[in-house]
């Protein structure tokens, strides 16, 4: 390119290298421009807007220079080592760079720095280059095993049999490896070539933007939007760009740079460009030349002269402006030169194949746009009125100014008239028709100079007439009617007749026998028939090559034709040649498709609309076709079906074709042979004018002239019968005139009779279901086959050009109307019982019977015309076509053939063309169009309807049934069709194409609607029910589990082709169908394979297939820039789908190949530059998300360390010399989120995710977090500066900004994995660090979301009363594609819109319809939804934290606040039931798990004492009574509040009174009371009558599972009775629980606790006798239970019974729960109501525990020495904790009991009745003396019984001198020594 500095366009090279700056190549800043959204693009806005690249798009015809001293310098300069470091681990070679670059600016010839920036461009593009050219043979090979060989290759030949090809670039294969120096300067030189030619594509592109701008501009139409909602003129910047071009290069000047015209220079630079190709590259001169390099050459260079030529025809054709000599001069003697290009010499037969239709035609383009005839012809008139001065016919001068200009214009045009060279036969003709006008114009001149002259003599001598003279001296001038009307004025001047006399004098002046202009005009129409070419360019060039910006470029080359076309129709009469060739430019042979695509603002841009708009093309053209009309029917039909495109907006004074039928003013027929009636008028005028002397109905003479005695058939009479019952509706009357055109026998006459053209075309539609051929071609041919399918066509264009073609599904009010208004009127002549709908759709179904056979030429037009006719009137009246459809044999569902089936099988594979089945497809798509859009509108009661009434508009009436049968059965034929396509004969490539395009597009479209919205169980039950079988149907054939891929093979090989995907820059529409196929394949298959996983499938074939066709998508991925977001969405869903299986999932990274793999991760690892696409982005990074945490292992090193698995097991010195390119995706990641503030929200959002769930899965990747210098502090700094926000912008935050709380939420995952990393280590210093920065964590963690419940009630409430067959959930979305957060996240609003639109009050309101409102509420839940997210991330973050810091006192008040505000969240609860329950459980978690922190540090802040009266509020709010609230749905919710509250409870048992202050004892005081009245709130709420009910549930009920909640109310009672001063309320306890009769249903439970075992444990009976136990630690309540007899209750228990059988219970037998409740329960219960009561119940207690002597026996043995483990009995001799406890509850209770005896009558006992106890302590104190003094022995003998004491035995014991090894072994020393204690105070007593 040229020299280049420091810019954008090529920045320093360290910048290039290390991966900070991608550079743009001219591919893919055109490809950008072209196909992508570029309005919010900043690096091709940037790179675009760069100086250096404006200044190389003003150069553009000559954008490589030579190499010069000042470029040399600059090289070295920029390649030395001060600007650039040799890599360290060899990513890049700086020498090779230089070497590489110094190379090719000597093989091609340029400035080093160009070539510097083409090596570094291909250095970046390295990895996308491997992976499009590695192992591609091998895959193909792996294919063919898989889908077999005759498949893959059926129509892979074709790939590159056409211009799509584009120039081929050497071939690479020929290098002995990728690497070589051979193979990389191939790829130089290719990059070379194609960075030449997008550079003149961009220019081009850019530059006909500009000047459609421009025109737009001066239409007021430049804010038109096309039908698809997509605009089609690019963004402001992109026009400044073109604008800033053509000011450099001044179009009607000299250019800036060149001092020249702009034209000039292209000219030059065509003719470099054929010089270079005679001369061949010179590359690789030194070894001989490479032919596959000098093909590449040549090619490049005529791709090179066609985009030329067509930047030179943008140009032309947009000048209005007369060319300058100098430019016309230029343009033909390069032509001359080169014969036109007629004689061209290329190089071999495939470019001259493939080029030669461009170059031709651009030549006879441009010579003919060069000459600009319209301004031609219009500067003859201007001279001949006004003249022209000497000072206006320099080189700078229109060229008609210039004599000696158009003399040697003259020579040239008659040299190549004299050749017969066809491409400059239409400037001949041009050329001819200019020299004509010259002629009349000097001529006319000349003989009113004469003239004049003669009167001036004459009135010398007095005779003149001054009249006369008046009349004489006006020249001939062009207005619309004719080119030779004379003007008023006029002027005689001798200077403009020798001037035009000179012109005319210097022309004429030829070596020729005849006439010049003669000559010219005969040589260009006989002898190179210029007709045939125009016709040849407007069809096979114009509309196939002219596809860029949505087909203008097409439309404006042929308005260039049109213009002369009109000048010949000045000059000739009306002949079949000039009608053909105004057809075609009309035309442009595009198809019916295409122009439906057209966007709208083209309106005023197509030839129709130029056509109608001009006064004299309608006169000469028009109204000469009209008054044959309709004896000549054809001309007149075509005509006007190419002008009805034209979309004419109502009401402008240019009138339409509509209006112009409507009001038809004469009529041509043919007279009967023997009609008479007539008489001859004004026969002295001679004019053949007649008049009728009797009326003549025209239609009855010709059923009875072609009838004759043959008998009328009753369907004949029907047709011809008037709609209105009269006879005469058709009737010439008496005393019509009429003119004779044809004397000869039968008279043609036109007559003089207003009808309307439409009416009469519906009749003669009646006339062909006559079936009767002679009464056919009695109406003048009118009804022929050919002239049916035309009036089928033009109806068909009518209507949809009526409806503006503007979202053909749902048409507004008015353009409905419009078309209506075109039906009605053809409508009017027919029967009663008939309209043109029901004709149309009978002479469809006729053809669909007759036609089985192609015996006739264009057998099919018809059936096409009547297809394409369906497919316009299902907006219209689709109550019309769904019927028809079902009842038709088209599709056969009556259990007939399909003859859709028949017809492609017998007609359109012969033919190998397929407009019917195009046409089938088309219809399909706008029936599952119609079949959502109306979904919700056809929910009405059906109503009576008139043919053509609006309620027809919604189908309202047709059944479920016969929608679901139409689409179910064309669906099956298109996968049918899907199937074979790759196996057809296709004469046109672009049909295949655009056939699977519009089949995957369907199909995808209609799974889409069927699965993504409308949670309801089936799709039957959905409110597009109608497409549930269909969309059934395709889920079963493409997702089955069947080994056969019938369905397959199509899928895969459209990847194929998309690997291939041509690289050219002509603008072909073969191209743009070659892209839109491989993109909806994928998009169908991303589809299927996320619904595969929304419903659970099991893998199907199609995954399986997906995985192995990986190495394909990845190369897919960079064939072309539109394919990257697709393939990206597949895979991703791939390796969802995959990891949602219970199955292993396939490894992608197995799949695709470690050298694949390599290539595709350093694609990747660009993330979309050098032209950055959010989307595309946000894609990358959820792919990454998907690969780090669903299985897919190997992959995920791949991504988080840069290495393949083999790799990270080999040396690091090893994988350093790896050549690595780019840091890890997941280095990368943290690199970009350091500067978070930058990034776009969506963007940042999908990286947090990465990360944090990189750091989920592999934990280890926290090392590479914590080495990275700035990550970790942005993160944290994020969160502090939005915790210090002011109040209003954190209101903002929290009503609107979605983002930001997700990022949030991201960033405390990510955060709380890093701490728990870093506590492995034992570091805590950074927990504390992280404190400053959680304000807005605790301030808004758990606070209540902000949910609109009025925004969503109003919506609900307001919404199911308009709508009622309708309700919200119909239009939720599915979990099939996890949306983005934003206006369509939860309500799918697209096809929502689709189905409301038909309703004003769903956007017809802007603001406050419900567009708006389901807008608003997706917002709302967006927001809730992240701060859902929130609440979950920091629940996660604060409990590592509290594990670290719940010392700190500073965060245990901040625990504290958070746990009241969980609390207080969930009180204040207005969220739905489905919200709130996610929250509430959640937020009950965190509240209990930092509140059990705060517990286990025993925190005395007052902030966690003020829990309890939160944490009981919210437990009453929840539910009144324990019962409901653990028998309720919420009943683990309920449940977590209970043991908050437990928590909340134990923070007031320590008896912290004694450390308060004497100041604060008042209020301290004051609150106990508060905390008192509480916590008997609680025991009687949750204890007394909770254990009541939970009592009577379990009675009612044994199955249910209440224990956790038994043992959770004991808790509870223990901890409320520990705290302090709660004995100061003694009387209210006894009244509590007297009250319930809790002890009464305690000891109850305990009764049949023995029936209520779980696997045979009697827990209940624990528990019931735990809870008793706690009720007797308060004396009072002890004494209570005392009363009751609970002694004698608890003895006679079945449970308890058991103690009393054999040898008693021991620790070890089973079930070991019973000697729990005898060591934990009844020894512990007994003690307390002994302690409580004291000697008088001594008696009893004796008696009850006497009334046990074998347990006593028992426990008296326990700690005999003598017993050792044996293999009979290995516990034998084993001592546990709980065997001291028992020994020790034991020694106790008989101490009391000696001591009550001892004590007797002082005591008020009788010392005889209190028993002696039948345990033998003495035995006890003995045998544990002889334990303690032998500790190693009791060590050994110690036994774990729980998990509790499991742990205990691993732990260090608390006092270092205790002599115990562990914790267990101290706490049962601890037991025994209180057991000697107690026994040996008791024996020295």
């Amino acid at each position: 390119m040229a020299p280049l500095g420091e810019s954008l366009y090529f920045p320093p090279l360290d910048k290039c290298f290390n991966g900070e700056f991608q550079l743009l190549s001219w591919k893919t800043t055109f490809n950008g421009l072209s196909q992508l959204d570029i309005n919010e693009n900043k690096p091709l806005r940037q790179h675009l807007t760069d100086p250096r690249t404006l200044e190389l798009l003003t150069q553009v015809f000559a954008p490589c220079p030579v190499s010069t001293p000042q470029t040399k310098s600059s090289f070295e300069t920029k390649t030395s080592a001060i600007n650039i470091t040799p890599s360290a681990h060899g990513q890049y070679d700086i020498k090779q760079t230089q070497d590489d670059s110094l190379w090719l600016a000597d093989e091609a010839g340029i400035d080093e720095l160009s070539a510097l920036r083409i090596v570094v461009l291909e250095w970046q593009t390295r990895p996308a280059t491997q992976l499009l050219q590695s192992d591609v043979d091998d895959e193909i090979v792996a294919f063919e095993r898989t889908i077999g060989s005759n498949a893959l290759d059926a129509s892979l030949p074709s790939l590159h049999s056409s211009i799509l090809s584009g120039p081929r670039p050497p071939e690479e294969g020929l290098a002995s490896h990728f690497g070589s120096s051979e193979a990389r300067r191939l790829r130089l030189l290719r990059i070379y070539f194609s960075e030449r030619r997008y550079i003149l594509k961009t220019c081009e592109y850019i530059i006909f933007n500009a000047l459609c701008e421009i025109d737009f501009q001066s239409e007021n139409d430049a804010s038109c939007t096309g039908r698809k909602g997509k605009s089609v003129m690019r963004s402001d910047w992109v026009e400044k760009i073109g604008r800033s071009i053509l000011e450099a290069w001044n179009v009607h000047g000299v250019s800036r740079e060149s001092g020249r015209n702009c034209i000039i220079d292209a000219v030059d630079a065509l003719q470099s460009r054929l010089d270079a190709m005679e001369r061949g590259s010179e590359c690789f001169k030194d070894e001989g030349y490479r032919e596959d390099v000098e093909n590449a050459w040549a090619r490049n260079q005529i791709v090179e002269i066609i985009h030329i030529m067509q930047t030179i025809l943008i140009l032309l054709e947009s000048s209005v402006k007369l060319t300058r000599s100098d430019v016309i001069l230029s343009w033909f003697r390069f032509m001359s030169g080169y014969c036109f290009f007629e004689k061209l010499e290329l190089l071999n037969e495939s470019i001259r194949s493939t080029y030669s239709l461009p170059l031709q035609s651009l030549v006879a383009l441009n010579s003919l746009a060069v000459l600009n005839i319209s301004s031609a012809l219009d500067k003859l008139s201007e001279v001949s009125t006004a003249g022209a001065s000497a000072a206006e016919s320099g080189d700078n001068a229109p060229y008609l100014l210039n004599p000696a200009g158009v003399t040697e214009i003259n020579e040239i045009l008659l040299a190549a008239a004299a050749g017969f060279l066809t491409n400059s036969s239409p400037a001949v003709l041009a050329w001819a028709i200019i020299l004509q006008t010259l002629r009349e114009y000097a001529s006319f001149s000349k003989e009113t100079r004469e003239l004049r002259q003669s009167q001036r003599a004459a009135d010398t001598f007095g005779v003149g007439d001054s009249s006369d003279s008046e009349s004489i001296g006006r020249p001939p001038t062009r207005n619309a009617t004719s080119p030779l009307q004379r003007p008023s004025t006029g002027s005689d001047t001798s200077q403009q007749s020798s001037f035009l006399e000179e012109m005319l004098e210097r022309v004429m002046h030829t070596t020729l026998d005849e006439d010049p202009i003669g000559y010219l005009a005969r040589s260009a129409v006989d002898g190179s028939h210029v007709f045939d070419i125009l016709i040849n360019i407007s069809t096979k060039y114009c509309t196939p090559f002219g596809s860029d910006h949505d087909g203008k470029s097409g439309l404006k080359m042929r308005i260039v034709l049109l213009d002369l076309i009109r000048a010949v129709l000045e000059r000739v009469d009306y002949l079949p040649q000039s009608i053909l060739a105004s057809l075609a430019v009309l035309t442009g042979n595009e198809r019916h498709w295409d122009v439906l695509d057209r966007p709208a603002e083209f309106r005023d841009a197509e030839p129709a609309a130029i056509f109608l708009n001009d006064e004299f093309l309608m006169q000469k053209m028009f109204e000469n076709a009209l008054s044959r009309f309709p004896y000549e029917s054809l001309p007149f039909l075509k005509l006007c079906r190419a002008l009805a495109v034209y979309r004419a907006v109502p009401n402008e004074e240019t009138p339409t074709l509509l209006s112009i039928l409507r009001n038809i003013d004469s009529l041509t027929c043919v007279l009967p042979h023997n009609f008479v009636a007539y008489e001859i008028i004004q026969e002295d005028e001679d004019n053949n004018i007649i008049q009728l002397t009797d009326s003549l109905n025209f239609l009855d003479h010709v059923v009875k002239l072609h009838l004759g005695s043959m008998k009328t058939s009753k369907q004949a009479a029907l047709a011809l019968s008037p709609y209105n019952g009269n006879e005469n509706s058709w009737e010439l009357s008496k005393g019509t005139v009429g003119r004779v055109l044809s004397e000869s026998r039968p008279l043609v006459v036109r007559w003089k009779y207003e009808y309307s053209g439409l009416t009469y075309l519906g009749k003669i539609m009646q006339h062909a279901l006559t079936k009767d051929d002679s009464l056919l071609d009695g109406m003048g041919a009118m009804s022929s086959r050919e002239t049916v399918t035309e009036i089928v066509g033009l109806i068909t264009t009518m209507l949809l050009s009526s409806l503006e073609y503007t979202s053909l599904s749902q048409p507004s009010v008015e353009a409905q109307d419009r078309a209506r208004a075109i039906l009605e009127e053809a409508s009017d002549g027919l029967s009663r019982n008939q309209d043109i709908i029901s004709v149309i759709f009978e002479i469809f179904e006729d053809e669909l019977h007759r036609r089985q056979i192609v015996s006739e030429d264009g057998s099919l037009d018809l059936l096409v015309q009547c297809i394409q006719f369906t497919h316009a009137l299902l907006p219209i009246v689709p109550g019309r076509v769904w019927p028809f459809l079902g009842r038709s044999s088209l599709l056969g569902i009556d259990g007939g053939e399909s003859r859709l089936k028949a017809i492609i099988a017998s007609t359109e594979m012969v033919l190998g063309r397929y407009d019917f089945l195009l046409g089938c497809v088309h219809v399909l798509d706008a029936l599952v169009e119609d079949a959502v859009t109306h979904s919700i509108s056809r929910r009405v009661p059906a109503q009576a309807t008139t043919r053509f009434t609006k309620s027809n508009s919604s189908g309202a009436g047709i059944s479920d049934t016969a929608l679901k049968k139409v689409l179910l059965n064309l669906t099956r034929t298109m996968v049918d069709v899907f199937e074979s396509t790759m196996n057809w004969k296709f004469t046109i490539q672009e049909e295949r194409l655009e056939i699977n395009t519009q089949v995957c597009s369907i199909f995808q479209k209609i799974i889409s609607y069927s699965f993504e919205v409308d949670d309801s169980p089936t799709n039957a039950q959905k409110l597009i029910a109608h497409l549930a079988p269909t969309a059934d149907y395709l889920v079963d054939v493409f997702l089955s589990r069947s080994t056969g891929d019938l369905t397959i093979n199509p899928i895969v090989h459209i990847f194929l082709e998309g690997v291939t995907t041509p690289n050219t820059t002509l603008s072909t529409r073969g191209l743009k169908y070659w892209t839109a196929q491989v993109r909806a394949v994928i998009n169908l298959s991303t589809e299927l394979v996320r619904v595969s996983k929304y419903l659970q499938y099991p893998p199907a074939r199609l995954e399986e297939q997906l995985f192995k066709a990986a190495p394909v998508l990845a190369k897919v991925y960079a064939a072309h820039e539109s394919y990257r977001l697709p393939v990206i969405s597949l895979f991703e869903s791939l390796i969802r789908c995959a990891g949602a299986s219970d199955q292993q999932p396939p490894s992608l990274l197995g799949h695709l190949g470690q050298k694949t793999a390599r290539n595709f991760l350093e694609v990747l690892s660009t993330l979309g530059k050098p032209i950055v696409e959010e989307h595309l982005l946000i894609g990358i990074w959820r792919l990454l998300s998907a690969a780090v945490s669903k299985r897919q292992q190997w992959f995920a090193i791949f991504i988080l360390t840069g290495n393949t698995p083999r790799e990270s097991f080999k040396d690091k010195k090893t994988i350093s010399t790896n050549l690595k390119r780019a840091e890890p995706l997941f280095t990368l990641a943290l690199d970009a989120l350091s500067d978070i503030e930058r990034l776009q929200p969506k963007q940042a959002l999908a990286m947090l995710e990465f990360v944090g769930l990189a750091a989920d899965f592999w934990p280890w990747i926290m090392t590479n977090v914590e080495k990275h210098p700035t990550f970790l502090n942005a993160m944290t700094g994020f969160v502090a500066q939005l915790g210090s926000s002011s109040s209003t912008e954190m209101s903002r935050l929290l009503r609107t900004d979605y983002d930001k709380i997700q990022m949030t939420s991201f960033i405390a995952d990510i955060l709380a994995m890093y701490n728990h990393h870093i506590q492995q280590s034992g570091n805590t210093s950074y927990a504390k660090k992280l404190l400053p920065s959680l304000k807005f964590f605790t301030q808004h963690g758990v606070a209540v979301p902000t949910y609109n419940a009025s925004l969503h009630g109003n919506l609900r409430k307001n919404f199911e009363s308009k709508f009622s067959s309708c309700s919200l959930t119909n239009l939720k979305r599915t979990a099939v594609e996890r949306p983005l957060l934003g206006d369509s996240f939860y309500f799918h609003l697209e096809i929502a819109d689709k189905m409301l639109r038909f309703d004003s009050t769903w956007a017809g309101n802007p603001g406050q319809d419900f567009n708006e409102e389901f807008r608003r509420a997706n917002v709302n839940l967006s927001v809730v939804e992240s701060q859902v997210a929130l609440l979950q991330s920091w629940k996660f973050l604060a409990n590592e934290l509290s594990l670290v810091l719940a010392p700190d006192s500073d965060f245990q008040k901040t625990m504290a606040r958070v746990v009241i505000d969980c609390l207080r969240s969930n009180v204040e609860n207005s969220l739905p039931d489905t919200i709130f329950n996610r929250l509430a459980q959640s937020r009950a978690d965190l509240a209990f798990t930092l509140l059990q922190r705060l517990i286990e540090v025993h925190a005395l802040h007052a902030e966690v004492k003020s829990i309890l009266p939160i944490a009981w509020n919210a437990a009453r709010s929840q539910c009144a009574t324990l019962e409901s609230g653990l028998l309720s749905d919420s009943a683990e919710y309920y449940r977590t509040l209970i043991k908050i509250l437990y928590l909340a409870l134990q923070a007031h048992v320590s008896n912290s009174t004694s450390q308060l202050s004497e100041q604060s004892r008042p209020s301290e005081t004051e609150s106990q009371s508060e905390t008192n009245q509480i916590v008997l709130e609680v025991i009687r709420v949750v204890v007394a009558q909770g254990f009541r009910s939970l009592t009577a549930t379990l009675h009612d009920d044994p199955s249910r599972q209440l224990s956790a909640d038994f043992a959770l109310i004991t808790a509870i009672l223990r901890t409320a009775l520990r705290i302090p001063s709660i004995d100061r309320n003694t009387s209210q306890l006894l009244s509590l629980f007297s009250d319930n009769s809790t002890a009464r249903y305690a000891s109850t439970l305990l009764s049949w606790s023995d029936q209520l075992t779980m696997d045979h444990d009697p827990i209940y009976g624990e528990l019931s006798i735990l809870f008793l136990l706690e009720m007797s630690t308060i004396p009072a309540l002890a004494e209570s239970l005392a009363v009751e007899g609970i002694l004698a209750r608890i003895s006679n228990t079945n449970l308890i019974s058991y103690f009393r059988r054999g040898r008693g219970i021991g620790p070890f037998d089973n079930p070991r729960r019973m000697y729990s409740i005898w060591s934990r329960g009844i020894l512990p219960l007994f003690l307390n109501l002994l302690d409580a009561i004291g000697a008088p119940m001594a008696a009893e207690m004796a008696s009850a525990l006497n009334d046990f002597p074998n347990q006593l026996s028992r426990a008296g043995s326990t700690f005999d020495s003598k017993r050792r483990p044996s293999p009979e009995d290995v516990t034998a001799g084993c001592i546990t904790l709980s065997v001291g406890s028992e020994a020790q509850s034991l020694s106790i209770l008989a101490t009391i009991l000696d001591t009550c005896r001892k004590a007797g009558a002082s005591a008020g006992v009788v010392a005889t009745e209190i028993a002696e106890l039948a345990w033998d302590r003495n035995r006890v104190r003995e045998d544990v003396q002889k334990w303690m003094s032998r500790r190693t022995a009791l060590r050994d003998r110690i036994v774990p019984m729980n998990e509790r004491e499991e742990a205990w035995a691993h732990q260090t014991p608390l006092h270092a001198g205790s002599g115990a090894e562990s914790r267990l072994e101290e706490k049962v020393v601890e037991e025994l020594n209180a057991v000697l204690m107690i026994l040996n105070n008791d024996s020295e007593a």
